[in-house]
């Protein structure tokens, strides 16, 4: 079977064009239309009625609490890097245990680092990523 050269172009320039809407970035469950899914303002935080942090993490972006086994297979013992660091003001505060302690109200915006933009961002020893606090001014 011939296949005509400029058919077959035609359909892969709607094929491809049909894939980037198919595939583009919108709004996930659980997220405000136009949100990003790696932010949080104080706003959406407030709305969970939630005292603390991490109860609203844990209905508004469960995943970023979720413990993903050991961060290094070779050393299967490493279950404090199972989960994602919390950093505030650029400072590392430990992991997600620790946003039991801080209160929705202290906070301006929570983001979301995975582990490679952690690394970069805030160093090595991040291989679950970074949820990374900024504080209300």
């Amino acid at each position: 079977m011939r296949i005509d050269r400029r058919s077959f172009i035609s359909g892969l320039v709607a094929l491809t064009a049909g894939a980037g809407v198919a595939c583009s970035s919108g709004p996930g469950p659980g997220t405000a239309s136009g949100s990003n899914r790696n932010l949080l303002t104080q706003q959406e935080l407030a709305a969970t009625n939630s005292q603390m942090v991490y109860q609203a993490l844990e209905r508004l972006r469960p995943s970023w609490l979720s413990s993903r086994g050991p961060a290094n297979m070779g050393n299967m013992r490493d279950t404090e890097q199972a989960v994602a660091n919390v950093y505030i003001s650029g400072n590392r505060m430990g992991n997600v245990e620790y946003l039991k302690q801080v209160n929705v109200s202290d906070v301006h915006e929570i983001r979301f680092w995975g582990p490679g933009e952690a690394g970069a961002r805030f160093g090595m020893g991040n291989p679950r990523g970074v949820i990374e606090i900024i504080p209300r001014r």
